[in-house]
Order: structure tokens, then sequence, then C-alpha cells
């Protein structure tokens, strides 16, 4: 692997593009690495729950609760957005790690905001955020509030009226505060602060090597694969989290290889595109599109 390759891959198609995109590639087994507007902030869309996940294993090692532990679902429980568990009746006895799954592996917003309120805000910032030096992440909103800003709909939407509001705005969102990283309260981040997440627990150092290993075993189970995973060979195993709001494309994980491993996160920022650009991009299909490709010559690269 060449580093200088993986560099122009990047670079090349960096530049299909006017939005703001970052890129951050690290060599796990040598440590080099290479960033494309790596250290800017960007909306962080559903990869936020990379730090609710870290928060919770956090949780679990210090005996503050277990994987095991059953907390039935509530109808208030009920997110907009993405998931499943929100048309299953309220009652349902879900396992924290049963939670933790959804959240990672279809990205449940449902089972995100549960989490996220039974972590705790304050509890991520102090004890993910700020002890790792993570200077471009915020976790400050759960999965409604978040939907509801982002798409420009009332605060207090429910999950059933979401999807006709929100689809009311879709042609109208660009260069609107929640996608300029400029909010008080907000869920960006940054390809280099997730990365150094997710190098935790591949190295097991994230509190310990079981709690660290079990985040690594959940995200490998992500069924939302049209990005990094799209084009590689499909025995590939890819621990990782995406993020989608209108035109915003995210992917964060490690790709796992018979020549070693390597950490590759993306964040694709399609609502501060040229109006061209915007305006091509209506289905949101660019980004994804764009950083499915560069998996795909990364990945070449690094195996050859």
């Amino acid at each position: 692997m060449n580093i200088e390759n993986i560099k122009s891959i990047i670079e090349k198609h960096a530049a299909k593009t006017t939005s703001r995109f970052g890129v951050y590639f690290k060599d796990l087994k040598t440590g080099e690495s290479y960033g494309y507007n790596e250290n800017d902030a960007y909306p962080s869309a559903s990869v936020f729950k990379v730090f609710v996940l870290a928060q919770l294993m956090k949780m679990v090692a210090e005996g503050k609760c277990a994987l095991e532990d059953r907390v039935p679902m509530r109808e208030s429980d009920k997110s907009i957005g993405s998931g499943l568990i929100r048309f299953l009746d309220a009652g349902l006895d879900l396992t924290l790690k049963d939670y933790a799954t959804l959240m990672i592996i279809i990205s449940d917003n449902t089972a995100a905001d549960f989490l996220w309120r039974y972590v705790g805000r304050e509890n991520i910032i102090n004890d993910v955020i700020k002890p790792l030096g993570l200077t471009k992440t915020k976790v400050d909103l759960p999965c409604a509030p978040l939907c509801a800003i982002c798409y420009g709909i009332p605060a207090d939407t429910g999950y059933k009226e979401f999807g006709a509001l929100a689809k009311d705005n879709y042609n109208k969102l660009r260069m609107t505060e929640p996608y300029l990283c400029t909010m008080d309260m907000d869920d960006i981040t940054s390809p280099t602060d997730v990365a150094k997440v997710l190098e935790l627990f591949y190295r097991g150092e994230w509190i310990n090597p079981e709690v660290s290993a079990e985040a690594i075993n959940i995200l490998k189970k992500c069924q939302t694969n049209a990005r990094i995973p799209r084009f590689l060979p499909e025995e590939t195993e890819v621990a990782h989290k995406t993020g989608t709001m209108d035109r915003v494309a995210n992917d964060a994980g490690i790709v796992y290889t018979e020549a070693g491993d390597y950490i590759l996160t993306m964040f694709f920022n399609g609502n501060t595109a040229s109006q061209e650009e915007y305006d091509m991009n209506s289905e949101g299909d660019f980004g994804a599109d764009l950083m499915a490709e560069i998996s795909r010559e990364v990945f070449a690269e690094y195996t050859a």
C-alpha cells in the first residue's frame, strides 16, 4: 500500500463535488494516514450513534448496567425517521443490547433516542467527548428533534406525520443553519474525531477489551451497506455506521482485509453544494455513490 496512491484516489474523487466533503484514512497496521478536510465539522446524522454506543459500553464496563438488562419500550419512546420498532406495540421487552444493535445495524431512531436518554447527554460529553479531545463533536440532540430541525418541521412532529412534512421541504434546505454546523445545540463530528473512537474499539482500548469487542461485533452487523461496503468483495468484514439526512451521506468504519485493516471515515454535506449540484442531487445519491467509489479504489490499492 502506497499512501500517496490513497491520497490521489481521495483527491481525485473529492474534485468531483462542490459540497463540503471530508475523508480520513488510517492504516491500522502501520499507522500511516491521510486526511482531506478531515478536521472540519460535518452534520453527523446517525453517526452520532457511535458516541452513544461508546457511552453505553463504558457504563456496562463500570457495572452501572448490563447489556442483558431489559427495559420495555413505551409508546412515548417512539421516534421519527429511520427504524422499525416504532411500528411495534408498546411494551416490547427489549434488552439494552437489543436497543444498541437496532440503533447501529438498521439505524433505528427509536432505539437511539431511548439510549441517548438512558446514557445521558452530559455523560457522553464528560465521559467520551472531553476525555478523548473530540473538539469538533457534539451529541446534544436525540433523533426526534434533530430530524425536525434538519428538515425544517415543527419540533413536536410525530412519527406518523414526519414523512409527508419532511418531503415538502426537500428542495428548500440548501445552506440552512443545520447544515452549516453553526447551531449551539447540534449533532456534529469530524472524520478524525469518529476515527479516534473506532480505533479505540478496534484495539480493545475503549475501557476494556470485552466492551470494545462487543461494540465492534455490533458495528460489523450494520445492514446499511450502500457506501463503504457497497463494491467490496462479499466476504469483506466492515465494522461501520452510516448517517443520512437530506443530501447528507456519511459512513465511518473499519475495513478488515488479509493485507491488514484500515479506518475509512467519510462525510458528505450535499446541502452546501453549488445550486447546480444541489438540484442534481435531489434524490441524495451523489454522496453515497462518490463514497462507494472511493472505498472500492482504496480497498484495491490497500490489498494490491
